[in-house]
């Protein structure tokens, strides 16, 4: 099966680095500097103090028919304009799988003209290094599920056993993306205004009072989640991942653009459209997005 990955970023390396163990993998990158470093260097994966090298092709994203199987968007959510421009040009009949963390990307997604369409949540932990080098910083698995549609493609996925790297099939996406975004909603904002790794969240009790109180908010936007998330599976996540700095602290401190926006923005508009008070959500999205603003010299 011949796979294409969109995305230079963390998940895109890593995702390159294990599909290419069973799977014809091509990275489509923005810039041509990434491309050489990769087509020259091959690519580095860090794991448990080991470094282990990859083979794949890299080729900048054209937008053209591209010739996959399936086709992964591993890009941020913010990124997706041009990415989206380009996919309406591929082969309707290909499967598209997105990474994005968040809600707010769906309802741009469901416009594309494809017939699979599915959504990733992935609970690995991963940090880039530089353009051909990345740190597989926390093992967990994939979560997949379709928006519509159907395709053998994914079998491919669930039943290739790829060592450190693998793949679950859900019945029901917007539970899948609801669970994954409950924990980054108690993870993310947090780590990156305290600037402190995963663990120090369930280890201070001012830190836990705030997160309890933002579970509570986040039930209000989504009731009939109460069955199928409790508060201690997200103090799992925190601990099992306590040695790791979230990808929005890590956004902060490379001062790049956080995922703020598609995090806890698309849920404060979803809670002005159905007149609920959501304070301590509120506060932490003008705290982040002050923090982001004067990194970048806003």
């Amino acid at each position: 099966m011949k796979i294409g990955i969109i995305g230079g970023g963390a998940l895109g390396l890593l995702f390159s680095h294990y599909l290419s163990e069973k799977f014809d993998v091509t990275l489509l990158v923005r810039r041509s500097e990434q491309v050489q470093e990769i087509n020259r260097h091959a690519l580095t994966l860090k794991r448990d103090g080991h470094d282990y090298h990859s083979f794949f092709q890299a080729e900048r994203l054209k937008g053209s028919g591209m010739g996959f199987n399936l086709i992964i968007i591993a890009v941020k959510e913010y990124d997706l304009g041009p990415v989206l421009n380009a996919l309406v040009n591929t082969d309707v009949s290909v499967p598209l799988l997105f990474l994005q963390n968040g809600i707010g990307h769906i309802d741009q997604v469901k416009s594309l003209p494809h017939e699979t369409l599915l959504a990733g949540s992935v609970e690995h932990g991963a940090l880039k290094e530089n353009d051909h080098s990345v740190v597989h910083t926390g093992k967990g698995r994939t979560n997949l599920a379709f928006i519509r549609g159907e395709s053998t493609q994914i079998e491919e996925l669930l039943i290739q056993e790829i060592k450190y790297f693998p793949f679950s099939l859900k019945d029901d996406y917007e539970k899948m993306i609801l669970k994954k975004l409950f924990i980054n909603v108690l993870i993310n904002p947090l780590t990156s205004i305290a600037r402190i790794k995963n663990g120090r969240l369930a280890e201070n009790p001012h830190f836990l009072h705030i997160q309890h109180a933002l579970f509570n908010e986040l039930h209000i936007l989504f009731p009939h989640m109460k069955d199928h998330i409790r508060f201690e599976e997200v103090m799992d996540v925190v601990k099992s991942t306590s040695s790791n700095r979230s990808s929005m602290l890590k956004d902060i401190e490379e001062r790049r653009n956080t995922e703020v926006e598609t995090i806890l923005g698309a849920l404060l508009l979803k809670a002005e459209k159905e007149n609920h008070f959501l304070p301590i959500m509120k506060t932490l999205y003008e705290l982040v997005k002050g923090i982001e603003r004067e990194g970048q010299g806003g």
